[in-house]
């Protein structure tokens, strides 16, 4: 039988938690009202939400925690969400699993400075044209 070393326990000890390890990361986000007489997003109204994606065991979710009521699509517990991580950006694609909701993704940047919120749109990611904010919670 072989000796077994320290430093081969260590990386074994690592390749065997590095399944249960988890990365939750929030940001603020400004979440827009409708109008209530056009029906539309009022650039004006907003109320500070906070999401946010958690990863764990290969898997991501998505969370928004609104004040008072939020938009069900946006809103609703915990949602499958798929994860890039890039030099400068981290992409969090969800699609809402509540029919009649459209998938979304945020492209937030690395060093904190906010990101967009993009939906599909014939075909193609284009941006919301909203301030989001999308910065990290402190």
């Amino acid at each position: 039988m072989k000796h077994v070393t320290p430093v081969f326990c260590i990386a074994l000890a690592v390749l065997a938690s590095s399944s249960a390890y988890a990365q939750k990361q929030s940001w603020d986000y400004k979440s827009y009202r409708k109008d209530p007489n056009s029906g539309q997003y009022d650039k004006a109204r907003f109320v500070t939400s906070t999401v946010s994606v958690e990863e764990k065991d290969g898997k991501a979710v998505f969370r928004m925690v609104t004040p008072g009521r939020g938009d069900p699509c946006f809103s609703q517990g915990d949602l499958p969400a798929e994860v890039q991580r890039g030099a400068e950006v981290l992409t969090v694609t969800v699609t809402p699993t509540l029919s009649g909701c459209q998938p979304f993704r945020y492209l937030i940047r690395n060093d904190g400075s906010g990101g967009v919120r993009q939906i599909q749109r014939e075909g193609r990611w284009v941006d919301d044209g909203f301030d989001h904010g999308l910065t990290p919670q402190k």
